[in-house]
């Protein structure tokens, strides 16, 4: 299941993706990580997992979500 979520956030967040923010695969795991370890974050590998990654990288890494500043 990790996996195919690290995909499907690369999908839209890495390289050419729906949402391409230039998301390297290690900035996906460890988003992911941090995600996994929030206190009382139940993970369902959903669309609303994803977003919280995507806060998470921009808060961490910097990269902004097209069409932002």
């Amino acid at each position: 299941m990790l996996e195919q979520f690290i995909r499907y956030v690369n999908d839209f967040y890495g390289p050419k993706g729906v949402y391409d923010m230039g998301a390297t695969p290690g900035q996906i795991i460890e988003a992911t990580g941090a995600m996994l370890n929030l206190e009382g974050w139940d993970c369902a590998w959903d669309s609303v997992d994803r977003e919280k990654v995507r806060d998470i990288m921009i808060e961490r890494f910097g990269l902004k979500f097209p069409g932002e500043g």
